[in-house]
């Protein structure tokens, strides 16, 4: 850019040589030769400019790149409390739209950050060097300006940043619209569903059409600018040029600098209104960025070589916001290693969170959960989590193969060598029932979400996921909802096994999932109501009594 520069600065220069000593002494070997050498300072200029937009563009999207991954990991590391107050649709546009916005205005930023000034400097120097008084030009025209750019960035920072907001909203309500489509087409809803997508789109349109007038109002006043300044630059030029002051050569001189140097500031000013709009991007990406992962690894970790399984729960309560309720309260119990133990209670009694806790998903308000002894605030998360399988309530299968979502939890290169396990996990899941239906079997590749598997397909895949990683705790978060009561039992089955060798955690709705468990936890409203084997409450505990006959045959109970 140094080079397109100065290049540049030296072109009207040898322009006015041509015309004020060749053309005026009739020298035409000395025009011929200026001419060659102007064509000799283009191509220059060309090379350093082309060199300079290569550069530029490797570097700005070398940019780009690093701050989808940073942000890309800064996601993953967020716990799940950050990702609550984050929408979806919100964090993909801070990873796709606004990063572009950066990409752009520092390729643009790369190139005329350096240009614009050196040209604005070397054009007014080479400017007073030609005539001081005509120089007094740029007194009135550089604060004019600099006052109307002011102004405009001023009001179009604000409507940029509702922009990115706007468009966060239409990304949130198309995504929600594109994961339910089979609900609205049941509901047939399709037209109200497009009258809030339209009202969305609109609410975009209208803000991006007000930033934009903002903008476009640039260009008409510099070029207005620009022009008067050449106007006024001619006509008191043409008076020295009478007076004998100045050569005509000069002038074009004078006059291709106050261009250059009124078209930098407009590059410049095109550049803050680019740079306003990134600005809005930048702050909402450091909002992601600078975030605070709510769970926080502690200072000197606790590794566990070798986790038996025995969790406690020590008068633990929690909630899900520092202003609400808590949805857990004072819970206390103990699963010993190798214990199957059952959760369940009405709908919102708390169960899933209190799963959720055993991984440290959230953190509690208050009182203790310990794993073999030891707190699990106290261990390193990444340890923690490996020793911990779960099959979670909302079954989540990968874009990729059968194989590539039972086996998840290794890294690909070593899959080859952990086809028994795969199967044997599969068997224990009961796969194999439909695993002969799918066209490559356990290479069958999975659609997003596993749209081309059914509901109970999925749970037995994920089912089989957890299983495969061989952890010592395991959770099971209503993971057979979805599948019918004799697959459900034959998975029971399979799961009794090798029971003693983990402690199993099952969330339940289905009294039949939870009758022949170790342990029962029946939870109220957030509170233990009773723990017990299936006998014992079901003569003593109304609220399982209540559950297992709105569930089970009278006349088979008898």
């Amino acid at each position: 850019m140094l080079i397109e520069v100065f290049m540049d600065l030296m072109l009207p220069s040898i322009m006015a040589k041509i015309v004020d000593v060749g053309i005026a002494n009739h020298d035409l070997t000395m025009v011929f030769s200026l001419g060659i050498r102007m064509i000799i300072v283009t191509l220059l200029a060309f090379l350093g400019g082309g060199g300079c937009a290569i550069m530029s563009s490797f570097a700005s999207t070398g940019l780009g790149a690093d701050l989808r991954q940073d942000l890309f990991t800064k996601v993953q590391s967020l716990s799940n409390k950050n990702l609550d107050e984050l929408e979806t649709g919100n964090l993909i546009i801070r990873l796709t739209n606004d990063v572009s916005q950066i990409e752009d205005v520092s390729r643009m930023m790369l190139r005329i950050m350096v240009r614009a000034p050196l040209q604005i400097v070397g054009s007014l120097v080479m400017a007073i060097i030609i005539s001081r008084q005509l120089s007094t030009l740029f007194v009135i025209f550089i604060p004019l300006l600099l006052i109307i750019m002011t102004i405009l960035i001023k009001k179009a920072y604000p409507l940029f940043y509702k922009v990115q907001s706007k468009l966060d909203k239409l990304n949130t309500r198309l995504q929600e619209n594109l994961a339910g489509k089979r609900l609205v087409k049941a509901f047939v809803r399709e037209e109200y569903e497009e009258e809030k997508f339209q009202k969305a789109n609109d609410d975009l349109t209208d803000i991006t059409i007000k930033a934009s007038r903002t903008v476009s109002l640039m260009n008409p006043f510099m070029q207005i600018l620009l022009n008067g300044a050449i106007i006024a630059a001619l006509w008191f030029g043409a008076q020295q040029i009478d007076f004998g002051i100045l050569k005509i050569g000069a002038l074009m001189a004078f006059i291709n600098y106050l261009r250059q140097l009124l078209f930098s500031l407009m590059m410049f000013s095109n550049l803050l209104m680019r740079f306003s709009r990134a600005q809005a991007s930048s702050t909402r990406i450091q909002e992601v960025l600078t975030s605070i992962p709510d769970i926080e690894e502690p200072g000197n970790p606790i590794f566990a070589q070798e986790i038996k399984g025995k969790i406690e729960f020590k008068n633990v309560t929690f909630s899900y916001t520092h202003e609400g309720d808590p949805v857990l309260k004072n819970i206390t119990l103990t699963i010993l290693p190798g214990e199957t133990a059952a959760i369940i209670g009405a709908t919102g009694s708390g169960k899933t969170s209190l799963a959720e806790l055993i991984p440290r998903f959230y953190n509690i308000d208050s009182g203790e959960i310990l794993i073999d002894g030891e707190n699990i605030e106290k261990m390193d998360l990444e340890n923690l989590r490996n020793n911990i399988a779960l099959v979670p309530q909302k079954t989540i299968l990968f874009t990729g193969t059968v194989k590539d979502n039972i086996l998840f939890h290794y890294e690909s290169c070593d899959h080859d060598g952990l086809e028994n396990l795969m199967k044997e996990s599969a068997r224990s899941a009961n796969i194999n029932s439909f695993l002969d239906g799918l066209p490559n079997g356990y290479m069958t590749d999975i659609n997003q979400k596993g749209v081309n598997l059914s509901g109970g397909q999925k749970q037995r895949i994920a089912i089989a996921r957890a299983l495969a990683k061989k952890a010592p705790i395991i959770i099971f978060d209503d993971a057979t909802s979805a599948v019918d009561m004799a697959t459900e039992k034959q998975i029971r089955n399979s799961l009794k096994k090798n029971s003693s060798e983990r402690t199993t955690l099952i969330i339940a709705q289905r009294i039949s999932s939870v009758m022949e468990a170790d342990k029962i936890i029946i939870l109220d409203d957030g509170k233990i109501s009773g723990i017990g084997t299936h006998n014992e409450l079901l003569k003593d505990n109304p609220i399982y009594q209540e559950i297992y006959y709105s569930q089970i045959d009278n006349k088979a109970v008898s």
